[in-house]
């Protein structure tokens, strides 16, 4: 039996005994479906491509403690997928100047019904969780992320010092990230 006929787990087996080749081929196997996966999630191909080789990365460094049972082992590498997706979106929400691009990715342009809803509960989830901050942390965070205020300028305005400010901002995107991938893994997976 060639290497090309072996199963995924029988692959497995081999890529966990340190057989390189198998676990080409299963990459070779996977790799498209994978990535197609986090493109639709992601929006960008970039990302997409980063997210599948990071989890393909991982099965590599991590095939001697694996333990998947049973034949659900293309399940695991689409969760493991599903997870890095969720926790790049959750990382470009630290960053404002990507908040646009949050926004495009979790919230884009749709084409069916289903899709308007789970849409419309992403942005209200958003605005809610944002208004449950407490009043100075919410200040702070529109600040910054609104109206792209600088650290500087908003604790000279609020009159506050800049690591409180820089605290705060912490603490909202904690809040914020941990908010949105509860959502995102009930409305999108």
């Amino acid at each position: 039996m060639s290497i090309a006929e072996l199963t995924d787990m029988e692959l497995l087996q081999r890529i966990q005994q340190d057989d390189a080749l198998a676990f080409e081929m299963l990459y070779l196997r996977l790799w498209e479906q994978l990535f197609v996966f986090a493109m639709k999630r992601l929006g960008s191909e970039e990302d997409a491509a980063d997210v599948v080789q990071e989890v393909f990365a991982s099965l590599w460094a991590r095939r001697h403690s694996l333990e998947i049972r049973g034949d659900n082992f293309k399940a695991y590498l689409f969760s493991a997928v599903k997870y890095k997706v969720i926790n790049q979106v959750a990382a470009m929400l630290q960053n404002p100047q990507k908040l646009e691009q949050v926004r495009e990715t979790l919230l884009p342009a749709v084409n069916n019904a289903s899709e308007v809803v789970i849409t419309k509960e992403l942005e209200t989830i958003l605005k809610q969780e944002i208004q449950s901050l407490p009043g100075k942390m919410r200040e702070v965070y529109l600040l910054y992320i609104e109206q792209h205020r600088t650290v500087a300028d908003i604790a000279k305005s609020l009159s506050l010092s800049e690591q409180t400010v820089r605290n705060q901002l912490g603490l909202a995107r904690k809040r914020l990230k941990k908010s949105l991938q509860h959502a995102m893994l009930f409305c999108f997976f």
